[in-house]
């Protein structure tokens, strides 16, 4: 999105005219609605990882979740990607040049081009987004008894440690679940208007580049919200401002590479 997406859509949007030229503007174009599907999938492998991590037991967790585990998942979210970008090649919808908003995507006007930014990016986005949200509610859930049954034990004088979910978990789910919210609420109103408004047209220009921008801000503001949450950002950005090759040694850091 940083490298490729945002410098190509501001050349796009200043000069009028398909950046890298015609032959080149779907490939863009699917690239663009391609790296949106696996943000989805990502925030769903997220919540659905840091819920075995708390409800599971860590036996458990590194079977699903090992290293190995987790680049299968990976690849499996970047192939079903690529499958949903696949019927804008097959001739429902077509990635290309998409004179209304000045941008390669998917190409406007063409019969199925609503139809495509609907029935498979605004179900996948909906879908996607109420998954997580499901997944976050029973960590919620499923903590907040974790609580009571720690409160109650140490009212009856019995306490067991495996009852009750470590600080640490909780202080990461609500980091992830924070990284979320930023993003269910960049992306779900450009999503639901828009995929009105593509069969009944009722947004001005105005409200319609807003959403784009919005739609846009979450990529812009990721990196900002995990320096905020995370330590280790905080001290990667530094050095990266600093030009350093290396971070700092710090006292007790969890991580000093």
């Amino acid at each position: 999105m940083t490298a490729l997406q945002y410098p190509t859509r501001v050349a796009a949007m200043a000069t009028g005219a398909p950046p890298l030229g015609a032959a080149m503007c779907p490939i863009l174009g699917a690239l663009t609605f391609f790296s949106i599907y696996v943000s989805f999938f990502s925030v769903v492998l997220i919540a659905l990882s840091r819920y075995v991590r708390i409800t599971k037991s860590i036996d458990t967790y590194r079977k699903l979740f090992g290293p190995f585990r987790s680049f299968l998942w990976v690849c499996l979210s970047w192939v079903v990607s690529a499958l949903l970008v696949a019927p804008g090649f097959l001739g429902y919808g077509k990635f290309g040049w998409n004179s209304r908003n000045k941008t390669c995507g998917q190409v406007y006007p063409h019969p199925y081009q609503s139809h495509y930014f609907s029935n498979v990016f605004g179900v996948t986005c909906w879908v996607t987004l109420c998954l997580a949200v499901a997944i976050f509610l029973k960590i919620y859930f499923d903590v907040r008894n974790s609580v009571m049954k720690l409160v109650e034990a140490n009212s009856g004088g019995d306490h067991h440690p495996d009852q009750h979910v470590p600080k640490r978990l909780i202080k990461q789910t609500k980091h992830m679940f924070i990284f979320f919210c930023a993003l269910a609420i960049s992306i779900s109103p450009y999503v639901l208007l828009n995929s009105i408004d593509m069969h009944v047209r009722f947004l001005p220009s105005a409200v319609r580049i807003m959403l784009i921008a919005l739609f846009g801000l979450n990529h812009v503001m990721n990196p900002f919200l995990y320096a905020w949450k995370l330590t280790i950002f905080k001290r990667a950005f530094r050095a990266l401002f600093r030009c350093e090759s290396r971070l700092a040694v710090q006292p007790r850091a969890a991580v000093n590479r």
